[in-house]
């Protein structure tokens, strides 16, 4: 598992979504929902990511550490994760709303 991978998949389920309902009401819920759901919850998975990019254990996340809100290394890594691939998946709506305005 790498953050390359998590957001690829991330971006592939909003794909899928989006295209399954095109007039959906809320797409940032959804954004919030697969993100969350990308987010890995163990800690060996955790640390992995963050062996593999040592931003995720560095940078401070906007929304604060995840899970119970500690500042443990685990809960700052997984609000990155969080972070990174909601960023990601925003991006990807913004291009599929460009591509929907393009077919209309």
């Amino acid at each position: 598992m790498n953050l390359h991978t998590i957001t690829k998949d991330a971006k592939e389920e909003l794909r899928e979504r989006l295209d399954d309902d095109p007039e959906m009401t809320y797409p940032e819920d959804v954004v919030s929902e697969i993100a969350d759901g990308a987010v890995p919850i163990y800690t060996a998975d955790l640390m992995d990511l963050a062996a593999n990019n040592i931003d995720l254990a560095v940078m401070e996340p906007e929304c604060g550490p995840a899970f119970d809100g500690s500042p443990t290394p685990t809960n700052i890594v997984a609000a990155n994760v969080y972070e990174l691939v909601s960023n990601a998946l925003y991006q990807e709506l913004e291009t599929w709303k460009e591509e929907q305005e393009e077919e209309d």
